[in-house]
């Protein structure tokens, strides 16, 4: 008999960035703050992740002359249904419009997560969408 392991999902932890350098954190239907949620382990990690595609996607338009809107990343997680307990998959959503130009938005967001060293880190499928309705 082997070993069934329930399937659950983490997030979203959400990471937002105005422009000026500092991130901001937030749990589900909850206010930003300053302080990363301090949940689960996990929590920590996909706050992580969020805050790297933030800060390499400030780093590649920085790169380009590019100035950003405000936006946020969203990240959840999705617990593996075998062993061993690992995350299964990750969805990272970029929320705003980045730029002006939506190829040139798509572009940049390409670039930073090619630069995120969490996600490149993370041996596990992510997927990664820009949503420029909010």
């Amino acid at each position: 008999m082997g070993i069934r392991i329930k399937p659950r999902s983490f997030g979203p932890i959400s990471v937002r960035s105005n422009g000026d350098g500092a991130l901001l954190y937030a749990e589900q239907h909850e206010e930003f703050g300053a302080v990363p949620p301090h949940g689960t382990p996990v929590d920590l990690l996909l706050a992580s992740l969020g805050a790297c595609i933030a800060k390499s996607l400030e780093i590649v338009a920085d790169q380009r002359g590019q100035r950003l809107t405000p936006f946020s990343v969203e990240v959840a997680g999705k617990k593996a249904t075998d062993l061993p307990n690992r995350l299964g998959s990750v969805d990272i959503r970029v929320i705003g419009q980045l730029t002006d130009d939506a190829d040139l938005s798509a572009e940049l967001l390409g670039q930073a997560k090619s630069i995120c060293t969490i996600s490149n880190t993370l041996n596990c499928a992510i997927s990664l969408e820009l949503d420029r309705s909010r």
